[in-house]
């Protein structure tokens, strides 16, 4: 199964360029990384490594001249070679396992949409024993849910290109566009599944 990671960004600088080197270090890796870049223009420092990256073929680096988290996600998701594509968001640590996590989750499940898990700045895993029925992205259970955190999830790729894609009508913060998705996904009869194992720590960077 070929994995593709696309990140949007907009205005980011050191943070997007840990984001992509701790997804480097990963193993196995992804078979591609696209950063969809919305940014005008970026300091010397983060251009150099992201030309860089880009003629050794350790990303593909889209320039996008309109920012749009909707559209950015649709190209990525167009322009991916790979079955799966996760959508992270740019200011992450990724857990070790994020990439096999979604992978194996697709697989074993036979479901198209997987939602990862999110650690926000000061949360840990939430333990089973505690957990009182209400869903939380730190959650440590598998289980099938209704939603996904727009910085972790997972699609097969032909699954969301027939579902049309994410409704680029959502602009700016394009909040709820994530809920939208989800909403048409079930309706079409498709399934959601939560993996811990898909973790990621959200640094909530400032700007960007």
């Amino acid at each position: 199964m070929q994995v593709s990671v696309v990140i949007p960004t907009y205005r980011r600088e050191q943070v997007l360029l840990d984001t992509v080197r701790f997804l480097h270090q990963l193993n196995p890796p992804a078979a591609e990384i696209l950063v969809v870049d919305q940014s005008e223009e970026h300091q010397p420092s983060t251009m150099d490594a992201l030309q860089a990256w880009e003629r050794e073929g350790k990303i593909c680096w889209i320039r996008l001249t309109r920012p749009s988290i909707p559209y950015a996600m649709n190209t990525g998701l167009e322009r991916a070679r790979g079955d799966v594509v996760i959508f992270l968001d740019d200011d992450i640590i990724p857990d070790a396992r994020l990439l096999s996590a979604h992978a194996l989750a697709h697989s074993e499940e036979s479901c198209r949409i997987v939602a990862g898990q999110v650690l926000q700045p000061g949360e840990e895993v939430l333990p089973e024993q505690v957990e009182d029925g209400e869903f939380l992205f730190c959650s440590g259970r598998r289980r099938w849910v209704e939603e996904f955190m727009g910085g972790n999830f997972s699609v097969d790729r032909k699954g969301a290109l027939a579902l049309g894609g994410f409704d680029e009508n959502f602009v700016r913060v394009a909040y709820r566009f994530e809920a939208e998705f989800c909403d048409r996904a079930l309706t079409a009869g498709e399934r959601i599944l939560f993996e811990p194992g898909a973790s990621i720590r959200h640094l909530k960077a400032a700007h960007g």
